[in-house]
């Protein structure tokens, strides 16, 4: 999937850029091994803690007080900032919980969010993976790049 991401950003000339955190930069990993990656993918940022979240992506502590770190507001509010960080076409950011603990009682074990932000739009899908670390580190990178074909491809 990653390559039919990779050939549709290529072929109209767009970019994109992730926000990571369950994932710890296997978005950035899995496109940067395509040949001729920098043409599309412009950076990431791998913000893994509340701490990067509040103090490189810009989310204020009042939204991360009131929002689980894994929920649907703070995955949007990192696709927002990081397309503006890197001002690209696309953003995709993810966040998650991959074990073996939860940030918060209102999120379980193997809850993911996916956003992908686009010049106009923006989708946001919950996702549960129910596997080991490693597992669902592949699993959520592989449905972050379905996410984007079944969202902006095949439109």
């Amino acid at each position: 999937m990653i390559e039919k991401v990779f050939d549709y950003l290529n072929s109209n000339n767009e970019t994109i850029c992730f926000a990571e955190s369950c994932t710890g930069g296997n978005l950035s990993s899995s496109i940067s091994k395509i040949p001729g990656a920098s043409k599309i993918f412009i950076g990431s940022i791998v913000s893994y803690t509340r701490y990067s979240k509040k103090n490189i992506l810009q989310i204020s502590e009042s939204e991360l007080d009131n929002y689980s770190t894994v929920s649907q507001e703070i995955t949007v509010k990192m696709a927002e900032s990081v397309k503006e960080k890197f001002n690209t076409d696309y953003s995709i950011a993810i966040t998650g919980n991959a074990g073996p603990s939860v940030d918060s009682p209102e999120t379980n074990l193997g809850d993911c969010f996916i956003a992908i932000l686009s010049n106009n739009e923006i989708f946001c899908q919950k996702f549960h993976f129910n596997c080991n670390r490693e597992d669902f580190i592949v699993q959520a990178t592989n449905s972050s790049f379905q996410l984007f074909f079944d969202k902006i491809i095949k439109q």
